[in-house]
């Protein structure tokens, strides 16, 4: 066996580190040659998809990349990659096996990558008066927007490839804070200030566990590319505030400013609907 004494490992380090930087760098380097040694750095799994997130652009979603997420290798994809369908509508992929194996119901057995929108295409209001009672699960927004809008996400990525998943949302509210949840199964939902910030607004008093549950850690995207938290108009461009679904008094829901801040708004307020959803 070839070995080498810690001084000479420790010489060898900084050559290597030049020479892969050499690598990553040289624009006549292939894409896929770069993607290919960033595989045998990393490995393969979700935690190496989630570990390996850089902007990417494709324009399509092939069999091998699916079939790459339903096997749980996750060899043909990673967090950041942005994907432009057909229709125009953008999406981000945003984490690998957030869900896994983690929740209320065995929907979540399968392996998964959450994948979120870009843009925003939709604006609604999260009731018609400002008041939250029934929490999330009363929204307009789940009960009406969200599955008057899956037919696009089937559209753009095909029926049989958007999985269900189950998380806890909040059903109940008192004095202002979430006092109840129930376990819910979706093909889409909004997402809640944890998945987006790393923790809650932190209005509450003892109200953030109902908004939170098995959706309290930070998609891998936003954690390693924060801009993504600014969502834009489809239509123009230009950067605007979007719903979560976190109940934060008797009549504020939760949601992300333009400027990629938390924050909130009067539930009758019209702001954006950014989707997150599982592919696999």
């Amino acid at each position: 066996m070839n070995q080498l004494r810690i001084t000479e490992l420790a010489a060898l380090e900084g050559v290597v580190e030049r020479d892969v930087q050499t690598f990553l760098l040289d624009d006549g380097v292939s894409a896929n040659a770069k993607k290919a040694l960033m595989k045998k750095l990393f490995g393969t799994g979700a935690g190496a998809a989630n570990m390996l997130a850089y902007k990417e652009e494709i324009t399509e979603i092939t069999a091998d990349m699916y079939a790459s997420i339903a096997d749980g290798s996750f060899d043909k994809v990673h967090v950041g990659m942005h994907y432009t369908a057909p229709s125009g509508r953008n999406y981000y992929f945003a984490h690998a096996d957030y869900y896994y194996g983690h929740g209320p119901s065995a929907e979540n057995l399968n392996h998964h990558m959450v994948v979120i929108e870009d843009e925003l295409t939709i604006f609604e209001k999260h009731q018609t008066s400002n008041d939250t009672t029934g929490g999330a699960a009363a929204s307009l927004i789940y009960t009406t927007v969200l599955p008057d809008h899956q037919s696009e996400l089937e559209a753009d990525f095909g029926a049989s490839h958007i999985l269900e998943f189950s998380f806890y949302q909040t059903n109940a509210v008192s004095g202002g804070v979430p006092s109840g949840e129930a376990a819910v199964t979706k093909k889409a939902a909004l997402m809640n200030l944890s998945q987006v910030m790393g923790h809650p607004l932190g209005m509450l008093a003892g109200g953030d566990q109902h908004n939170c549950y098995n959706r309290e850690r930070q998609f891998k995207l936003f954690e390693a590319m924060p801009e993504t938290i600014i969502a834009r108009k489809a239509s123009d461009h230009t950067r605007y505030h979007w719903w979560c679904d976190d109940v934060e008094s008797a009549s504020l829901f939760g949601g992300v400013y333009y400027a990629g801040s938390a924050g909130y708004d009067r539930a009758s307020a019209s702001s954006g609907v950014r989707r997150a959803f599982l592919i696999g």
